[in-house]
């Protein structure tokens, strides 16, 4: 009776184990890795904060006293507010919106590495867009990648004179090592 009773036990621990494994790989992943980092002059700086919000509410913050970047784990289906700090430097604004497409089945990445160029207090600046952020990320359903908008700032900064280099990015799996 115990060999019968360890058997079926098996079978069921089992069973649960493969119906488990077989739905986590047929579903997307909940978060997607999102790792920002602040440049000064095109070059790597540190001392500089980030701080993560959701509905107006921020949910995560750090700092960091190297230069490498800072990662954040965000859910799909959200719209974040990544807030750029750092000490005599202008505050910058990413917004980054992990909704996923209709009809998007899935991602070919899940990460996303960004840069944001920092600059002192600027000479030129219209009080109409000194609050705007500096990038809006999407997901674009034709490349299934999370992608910086090439519009949003065209449209937002005809002429104020700034460049639109102040953020880049792309999925890590792009990145070259």
């Amino acid at each position: 009776m115990k060999k019968v009773s360890f058997y079926v036990l098996m079978f069921l621990v089992n069973t649960i184990a493969l119906t488990a494994n077989a739905q986590s790989k047929n579903e997307e992943p909940a978060f997607m890795e999102i790792s920002g980092r602040a440049l000064m002059n095109d070059v790597k700086t540190k001392n500089y904060a980030v701080s993560v919000y959701l509905d107006g509410r921020i949910i995560d913050s750090m700092y960091t006293a190297t230069k490498r970047p800072i990662t954040f784990a965000v859910e799909y289906n959200q719209v974040y507010t990544f807030l750029f700090q750092k000490e005599g430097c202008e505050d910058k604004v990413v917004i980054v919106n992990t909704k996923i497409p209709e009809g998007l089945k899935s991602m070919q990445d899940n990460t996303f590495e960004f840069q944001v160029e920092m600059s002192e207090t600027l000479t030129k600046k219209s009080k109409e867009t000194e609050d705007y952020p500096v990038a809006v990320l999407m997901i674009n359903k034709n490349d299934e990648l999370l992608e910086i908008s090439e519009d949003y700032y065209k449209l937002t900064h005809k002429e104020d004179g700034v460049t639109s280099s102040n953020v880049s990015g792309r999925p890590k799996s792009a990145v070259k090592k």
